[in-house]
């Protein structure tokens, strides 16, 4: 080859080489002027990664500061199906040490598309944990996160709710208060080599999480257990369908214990039925039947159409006005006033409603706070039925006073017998005290504001009432509400349960109720408690089947809480009372 040739060649290797070296600059200048961008973009998510942090939720404590809900940390297998050797391997060796069928596993994998994070199976044990980290099938590993739990199981369960598997309140406070509690997430960016492992943290890619503030209850754990307890026993002692029970404090509105039965347990809800996880002292209205009686007759009183000794044919037993005819469930002839409400006589509170007529009847019990949402703060509250005034007839003007014509929820019921024990005042339960962060400072203080609202009833006809009241527990022969040492006033109820056609009562179906204030002298508690369907055949009345339930309630809330008693000690009455009940 000649000289002339070899220069030819080098000339046209130079060529080509100038050629590619321009090529390759033109595409570096097309990249870094038209798709630089999103290569870039591409290549920042493949090395980095941006890394959740779960904030932790907030706890749901009681009055006392005990854990009623808490919230803690429990390790989950995961899986990254992009990365996986081999899908069938992975899931055989998930199965086997979680002991599942792989055949629920494979197809999940297979089907996750493009997720590159897929939860198998959340809250496995740390040997099980162990055991999948030691297989070291790359893409196959385990984490912690945060789950809730309910430490005192069913207590208050209806109040407090639950949350969905992902940390998302679903009902009850848990639902309300969600925003308060689930604190903000935080992030973590993390650069990765080509095997996508984390070598460093990414300059300022860290944010931490900001953990959830603890939600601060009126409830005491230990009244509201033995709440439960008592409800639970009464229901069972009777036969009946459920129960409701409310413990409040009559100043101040604060509500030590709201109990449903059955209940449920949250950390399983998922075992119980939709019916159960209805807050009903809440939710449910109910014809209050006697226990309402005691609101009208203290408007008799104040509008004066009425005095303590005045005496009332009760017609015995049976009365007709207009189109209708009233029965008392014993015959009485003559009763005085008092006598009307110890011995709950329909007639004698029919003749009650005439004389105040239905335009006073119903102011009075609209001040008595029927037939509005009571402002407790929790979500779901009726406002019971109460119908407009133009929709009233005769018949009201009879069946208002012995507690029918209108439904009233238990913490309706329960806030407006606070009137006789806290001066007439209509006060705000509440049961959601304040919210706190991890420190214990107040964040929101949700204790309702104190209104200075005139009194429902005058001074004096209070001091008439709370004697009544006193009377109908002393006076009964069953003495089924006395304690030895505190003097308790209250009134039963035996309400019919109404049909759902709106078409008269349902036959032996009843409502079994009991409402009552103590100590007399300086009332510092009011419980309620009803029990719904209680077996006809064992008993019904209010005074046999409630009576005893909101008795045991106050003798164990009295004695926690160390409120003096107002009565003498005296044997005879305490064995009498523990004779009966035994009985």
């Amino acid at each position: 080859m000649t000289r002339r040739d070899l220069r030819l060649r080098e000339h046209l290797l130079i060529g080509l080489a100038l050629l590619g070296l321009g090529a390759l600059v033109g595409r570096l200048v097309y990249i870094k002027s038209f798709d630089g961008t999103r290569l870039a973009a591409k290549a920042d998510r493949q090395q980095r990664a941006d890394i959740p942090i779960k904030a932790r939720r907030g706890l749901i404590l009681d009055a006392r500061g005990r854990i009623i809900s808490a919230t803690t940390l429990r390790t989950s297998v995961f899986a990254d199906p992009q990365v996986l050797p081999d899908t069938q391997v992975a899931a055989e060796t998930v199965a086997r040490i979680l002991d599942l069928d792989p055949a629920e596993i494979a197809p999940d994998l297979l089907a996750a598309g493009d997720r590159r994070f897929f939860v198998i199976k959340r809250g496995i044990t740390e040997e099980q944990a162990e055991q999948i980290r030691d297989a070291g099938i790359y893409g196959l590993g385990t984490f912690s996160e945060p789950f809730r739990s309910y430490p005192m199981e069913e207590l208050a369960a209806a109040t407090i709710g639950f949350v969905s598997p992902d940390g998302t309140g679903i009902s009850g406070i848990e639902h309300q208060c969600d925003h308060w509690l689930r604190g903000e997430n935080g992030v973590k960016t993390i650069v990765r080599d080509a095997r996508r492992k984390a070598f460093w943290l990414a300059e300022e890619g860290y944010r931490p999480a900001r953990d959830g503030y603890h939600v601060v209850l009126t409830i005491d754990a230990e009244i509201q257990t033995a709440v439960e307890n008592e409800l639970a026993a009464g229901v069972a002692r009777y036969n009946a369908e459920s129960g409701v029970a409310v413990v409040i404090h009559p100043h101040t509105g604060a509500v030590l214990a709201m109990a449903n039965y059955p209940g449920f347990d949250p950390n399983n809800y998922t075992d119980f039925g939709e019916e159960r996880y209805r807050n009903r002292v809440i939710t449910d209205p109910y014809e209050p039947g006697s226990t309402f009686k005691p609101f009208i007759a203290a408007a008799a009183l104040a509008e004066k159409v009425v005095n303590m000794d005045e005496v009332f044919d009760c017609e015995h037993g049976s009365w007709t006005e207009g189109a209708r005819t009233l029965k008392d469930h014993h015959p009485y002839d003559f009763l005085t006033f008092q006598e009307i409400l110890i011995k709950s006589s329909n007639i004698g509170m029919g003749k009650l409603g005439l004389r105040l007529g239905n335009r006073n009847l119903y102011e009075y019990v609209r001040r008595c706070g029927f037939g509005e949402q009571t402002g407790i703060g929790l979500e779901g509250e009726s406002e019971g039925l109460l119908r407009p005034l133009v929709r009233w007839n005769a018949f009201s003007t009879t069946s208002l006073p012995m507690g029918q014509e209108i439904g009233v929820t238990p913490i309706q019921l329960a806030r407006s017998f606070c009137i006789f024990a806290n001066g007439g005042r209509l006060i705000t339960p509440y049961v959601i005290r304040a919210i706190v962060d991890a420190e214990g400072r107040v964040v929101q203080d949700m204790t309702p504001p104190e209104h200075d609202s005139e009194p429902v009833y005058p001074p004096d006809v209070l001091d008439q009432m709370r004697q009544i009241l006193c009377s109908v527990v002393n006076d009964s022969p069953s003495r089924s509400a006395q304690l030895p040492s505190h003097q308790v006033f209250g009134k039963t109820g035996t309400a019919q349960i109404a049909r759902k056609d709106g078409r008269g009562y349902e036959k032996k179906a009843y409502v079994s109720s009991f409402v009552a204030g103590v100590p007399a002298e300086n009332p510092e508690l009011v419980a309620f408690v009803a029990i719904r369907r209680p077996d006809a055949s064992v008993g019904y009345y209010g005074g046999q089947v409630a009576a005893p339930v909101v008795r045991e309630i106050l003798r164990h809330t009295l004695a926690y809480l160390r409120i003096p008693g107002d009565i003498a000690p005296n044997a005879d009455r305490a064995t009498a009372m523990t004779e009966d009940y035994n009985d």
